[in-house]
């Protein structure tokens, strides 16, 4: 019998922080309200993520779902409320062992700047006062990068990779922090969908061997239904659970504003829109009760 394979992330040879789990929860919301100066984004959350768990957030553009990371990341203005993370309230600073993954979209990727050095500006506030990164600094993100896949690359060009090798280096630059929880923001969007397997193996794996997890994502059916937790937002929190016992029409109708139809195939679900008059089986809506209407894809 041939011996299991070596998993692709040992968490533990990277130095993240888990040897000790602490009882105190990972994300601790109690009667939150959020936004950006006096406009109001979310309101009345009260959400709890136990540390270890891999949580989904999804939602119809605009509903939030960046700014509850922004939150947790002191990115946002608290208007009302508490935040924990990692047992500690939310200040004016990020919070340390946190690790942010932003959408892609969000990134000059044709920066001139190497694969390995994007790692090392992950932690740049707490290295040394020195100009420089240290032999040790180095190595780490070396191991990093290697773990996660991009040994080889590590003095390419940023640009110079594909979609689910830049999602992986900078996945890399937030466990370069030494994270507890890792957040990240839509890290499957805009990538095909081998690319989106890639980056979604990598993630099961941080999962699987201890790191919390709290994603946003705008695909309900090749990411969310897969995860263990999912939270609907909009606005507010319209639903918290399972994917089987979250993703209903009335949930979907309350938080995208829509009408749409779950399907269930064996222990898979799958989200399509009630089909219009006119437009034939295969069209859907996107983004909602006001979104344009296309054919041949899957509502997300």
């Amino acid at each position: 019998m041939s011996s299991p394979a070596a998993p692709l992330i040992d968490l533990d040879s990277l130095e993240l922080g888990l040897a000790a789990a602490p009882s105190t929860p990972a994300v601790a919301l109690e009667d939150v309200a959020v936004g950006y100066g006096r406009t109001r984004v979310l309101s009345g959350l009260s959400l709890t993520v136990d540390r270890g768990e891999l949580v989904g957030i999804v939602g119809p553009s605009g509903s939030g779902k960046s700014t509850l990371l922004r939150l947790l990341t002191a990115g946002a203005d608290l208007h009302r409320g508490h935040v924990e993370v990692l047992g500690a309230p939310v200040g004016r600073r990020p919070p340390a062992r946190v690790g942010y993954v932003p959408q892609l979209d969000n990134v000059d990727r044709t920066f001139p700047v190497s694969v390995l050095e994007v790692v090392l500006l992950g932690d740049a506030a707490s290295s040394r006062r020195l100009p420089w990164f240290s032999r040790a600094e180095r190595q780490r993100a070396r191991e990093l990068l290697d773990r996660l896949g991009l040994e080889g690359l590590h003095g390419r060009r940023l640009a110079d990779l594909s979609g689910g090798q830049q999602q992986r280096a900078f996945v890399a630059r937030a466990l370069y922090r030494r994270s507890e929880l890792l957040l990240l923001d839509e890290p499957t969007s805009g990538v095909d969908p081998t690319t989106r397997l890639d980056v979604l193996e990598v993630l099961a794996e941080l999962h699987r061997a201890g790191l919390t997890v709290l994603l946003t994502t705008h695909d309900l059916n090749a990411v969310a239904a897969h995860l263990p937790r999912v939270v609907c937002l909009h606005g507010r929190i319209t639903a918290d659970g399972a994917p089987g016992a979250v993703l209903t029409p009335e949930v979907l109708e309350a938080t995208y504003g829509g009408r749409m139809r779950v399907l269930h195939d064996g222990g898979r679900v799958v989200v399509v829109d009630a089909t219009p008059s006119g437009l034939g089986p295969s069209a859907v809506r996107d983004g909602g009760p006001t979104g344009r209407w296309r054919r041949g894809e899957v509502a997300s």
